[in-house]
């Protein structure tokens, strides 16, 4: 019965270690061009090219790698600042989450988008975004 009881124990860890590896995966494998006409919605508030102007929300560019609020010429939130002080760092998994819902991922924010709810949709914005902000080249 031990050895039973230890080996139901390994085996929930390697489910779950297996669970967390795949969860953190959700955002890979999007297309950057598809994700150009999701960035579309966007674009009204943001831009992305290294040195672009900051609209109602911040330049996007170096984003990636870069605390929440990246981007020294921008005003941010409250929200923003607290998500910052917290020690996010955006990356692929952390924009898939945000993306989805950003009120929710970032109390307060001032952001009024209400998030992209098709996982592949965000999929393909971070693939763009990636491309776009100077993280990945083409």
């Amino acid at each position: 019965m031990n050895s039973f009881i230890k080996g139901l124990a390994v085996f929930s860890l390697a489910m779950a270690v297996s669970g967390l590896a795949l969860a953190s995966d959700d955002w890979q494998g999007g297309d950057a061009t598809k994700g150009a006409k999701v960035f579309k919605k966007c674009m009204a508030c943001h831009t992305v090219e290294e040195g672009g102007p900051n609209r109602v929300g911040p330049n996007l560019w170096g984003i990636f790698g870069s605390g929440s609020t990246h981007n020294p010429d921008y005003n941010y939130s409250a929200g923003a600042k607290a998500k910052a002080a917290e020690g996010l760092v955006w990356s692929g998994e952390t924009l898939f989450e945000y993306l989805e819902a950003p009120k929710k991922f970032v109390p307060g924010t001032t952001m009024s988008f209400a998030g992209l709810k098709k996982p592949e949709d965000r999929r393909d914005l971070i693939a763009y975004l990636e491309i776009a902000t100077g993280a990945k080249q083409p």
